[in-house]
């Protein structure tokens, strides 16, 4: 088992690579693409300047927080006494497993509304393309490895969940484009840029759908799927109005502190934390 781990850590550096080439390959042909289709213009370059500002930020705070997602696996990992064997097999279970912890920690953030905080940075844009990919909080690594403890606590190597998370990570980038459209089968078990235009849509219809990020079939049992019947209108249901990589990092948390300063008792400030966005006490 070891022999194996090390020869992935060995080749950790030529998996980012590819993956890396990939993701800015397809980028540039959505740009030109875009640019060939005359979509680029003022307000387009702002939306995606601010993507791009958000990720900046979050890269310059990058080394602290993986830092704290690593740590917490190993750490955890130092005080099971059982392990779970590394082959082909396991791993696969392993991304399985690591793909449905995904899906329940979408879920939560999306009805809890301090996590919600940090998560709707990533759905504030109202383009979608893959700029938008890369406009994600850098407080998502201080919060999201406490969702794939169970992974590490029922006997996966730290390493192993780790690389599945890369994985199933790097996957969603090629998802974040209008450029390609509904793919047949192949929706039927994983997830596909059509589906997931569907998530990041604000219209009714779309709300808290499709949280899926490697395999489509969770959404489908759990009755969160729905397909794309039109372009969806991006963003949120309050635009934030900004295109300041600070701001859009700072709109919810400012409005959340507004609520929680209006609450008239502890347990309304609670529910203004912890229950879905958009909640308001009940008029009385």
């Amino acid at each position: 088992m070891e022999e194996i781990i090390k020869q992935m850590e060995d080749n950790i550096g030529l998996y980012i690579f590819i993956i890396f080439t990939f993701s800015i390959t397809l980028a540039a042909v959505e740009f030109f693409y875009e640019l060939y289709k005359k979509k680029i213009d003022k307000q387009r370059l702002g939306e995606m300047w601010a993507s791009f500002g958000v990720f900046m930020i979050a890269q310059l705070l990058e080394k602290s927080t993986a830092l704290i997602f690593v740590g917490a696996f190993f750490l955890v990992g130092e005080y099971i006494p059982w392990q779970i064997p590394v082959n082909v097999w396991t791993t696969l279970i392993c991304l399985i497993l690591v793909d449905f912890i995904y899906y329940w920690e979408h879920v939560i953030e999306h009805r809890v509304r301090i996590l919600w905080s940090y998560h709707s940075i990533h759905h504030s844009s109202p383009i979608y393309n893959y700029t938008t990919a890369m406009r994600v909080s850098f407080i998502d690594n201080l919060v999201t490895w406490i969702f794939y403890l169970p992974a590490i606590i029922i006997g996966f190597h730290p390493y192993i969940v780790l690389l599945c998370f890369f994985l199933v990570l790097s996957y969603q980038f090629w998802l974040h484009t209008e450029l390609i459209g509904k793919l047949g089968w192949f929706e039927k078990i994983f997830m596909t840029p059509s589906q997931h235009r569907v998530h990041h849509g604000s219209d009714e219809m779309y709300l808290d759908k499709n949280f899926g990020a490697l395999l489509s079939i969770w959404d489908r049992i759990f009755g969160t799927f729905q397909e794309e019947k039109h372009t969806p209108t991006y963003g949120l249901t309050k635009p934030i109005n900004t295109i300041n990589p600070i701001k859009v990092h700072l709109v919810e948390y400012v409005d959340i502190f507004k609520d929680v300063r209006k609450a008239k008792s502890f347990k309304e400030a609670w529910n203004y934390l912890v229950k879905h966005p958009g909640w308001k006490p009940e008029s009385k």
